[in-house]
């Protein structure tokens, strides 16, 4: 019966204790350290989570203190130090208020902590380095190239850096990062609205500014600024230092126009494509002023033969027989020391032409009431019209236009006439069409002709 009751109770207690056990552990994880003095405010430069260690920046020593609050009001406090190793701290004086103990006497270059008597768990530790002493500083600032400066240039400098170090409670030293920005303009292309626009860049490195590689290299004349570090930036004594850099790197990209207008009855290649004759212009879109040497060239696929060399930034050129094309276009910087090629294909299509066989000029304006033919790629044309009796009643030369139905100024009336078509391709084919063309149209239409 005894031994039951004591199960009983161990049960009852057991779970209250625990919890109780797990409310000092929460308090004890509330004590924090506070770090003030110096000039300027501390900064909280490192939170090593996994080693309990805070790493603080000072501006000076001047009233550098650190303050401990307890969870606990009737915990007493011990500090120490380590330089080193926790392992061998050695005790220094503190002042306690209440639950808050402060330690004024800081040097800098050592670990504090403090070990609390009622405390549970291990101790947390903060490392004082007075930034005073190892301030960053720049004297010179150049940009290099690298390999090869088309794509790579380096930024490098002359500076004061010390080491910013600390070690954990363990012994084994760590240095911190210190991080910098470099600020310079560059230019960015715009593929939907074919442009080059200027944009501001912003990096940020860590540890050393020095022997970073731009790349690709800025695609424009900028000043680059290093800035930093962000420690210094923090008490107000950031270092800046610019240096002019004059771009070779370069971008360049094919704009196409077509210039000769779209007709409603050309009919479009199936695939991407143009059809003959047509002028387009061709246009490259460059990061200037670096570039200032142009060269075009335009192939035959088929044939290699080269159709024409262009040495201008922009030119127009016709196109009169099918194939594929290569436009190709080549840039230099002005130092000669870059360049870049971009290259399109260019699709001239086979020829073709349909002829209708019926139209209602005046019946429904705008709807069918034009003989024209479907055609693309054609090179050459002659169309004439016939009535019944074999008397030309119009002739035209360009495929894209056509026969409204009228013989001076009026409608002739419905019926059958007749047509004489004569093309050739820009594939070389000849067409000779012959055949007749229905018009149907309302009688009452007043301005008709009679025959």
């Amino acid at each position: 019966m005894e031994i039951r009751n004591y199960k009983m109770l161990h049960k009852i207690y057991r779970r209250p204790v625990g919890l109780f056990i797990m409310f000092l552990f929460a308090l004890s994880l509330q004590a924090q350290y506070t770090v003030s003095g110096g000039n300027g405010i501390p900064l909280l430069a490192l939170n090593d989570t996994p080693n309990k260690l805070q790493v603080y920046l000072v501006y000076g020593m001047n009233n550098v203190e650190i303050r401990y609050t307890s969870a606990s009001a009737s915990s007493s406090h011990q500090w120490f130090r380590y330089k080193v190793k926790a392992l061998e701290a050695e005790p220094v004086s503190s002042v306690q208020e209440g639950t808050t103990s402060i330690v004024r006497t800081i040097e800098e270059g050592y670990g504090y902590f403090v070990k609390e008597v009622e405390a549970i768990g291990s101790n947390s530790f903060v490392w004082i380095i007075d930034y005073s002493k190892y301030a960053f500083d720049i004297s010179q600032l150049q940009i290099v190239p690298d390999d090869d400066p088309c794509y790579e240039v380096r930024l490098e400098g002359t500076a004061t850096l010390p080491k910013l170090a600390y070690c954990i409670p363990n012994g084994v030293e760590f240095e911190l990062d210190r991080e910098f920005e470099i600020i310079y303009n560059t230019l960015e292309w715009d593929s939907s609205e074919k442009v080059f626009s200027l944009k501001a860049l912003t990096q940020t490195v860590k540890k050393t500014p020095f022997y970073r590689s731009f790349s690709p290299p800025p695609l424009t004349d900028t000043d680059i600024q290093l800035k930093g570090d962000l420690f210094a930036r923090h008490f107000g004594i950031e270092k800046s230092m610019s240096v002019s850099f004059q771009a070779t790197a370069i971008e360049a990209y094919i704009d196409t126009t077509i210039i000769s207008t779209n007709v409603p009855n050309m009919v479009p290649n199936t695939n991407i494509g143009y059809s003959a004759p047509v002028e387009l212009r061709f246009a490259a879109k460059v990061n200037t002023p670096v570039v200032t040497f142009y060269r075009w060239n335009i192939l035959n696929t088929e044939t290699r033969e080269n159709l024409r060399v262009e040495n201008s930034e922009s030119f127009n050129f016709t196109f009169h027989t099918a194939g594929k094309y290569v436009v190709t276009l080549e840039v230099k910087d002005r130092s000669n020391t870059c360049e870049k090629t971009d290259s399109i294909l260019v699709d001239i299509g086979e020829s073709y032409l349909k002829i209708p066989n019926a139209f209602s000029p005046g019946a429904s304006p705008g709807v069918n009431d034009e003989f024209r033919v479907a055609y693309k790629s054609l090179i050459s044309f002659n169309a004439w019209i016939f009535n019944r009796w074999g008397v030309e009643l119009f002739h035209w030369t360009d495929p894209a236009k056509g026969w409204d139905g009228k013989k001076g100024g009026k409608y002739v009336p419905p019926g059958v006439y007749f047509y004489i078509i004569e093309a050739r391709g820009s594939d070389g084919r000849r067409y000779k069409e012959k055949g007749s063309i229905n018009i149907i149209r309302p009688k009452n239409v007043q301005d008709q002709i009679i025959e």
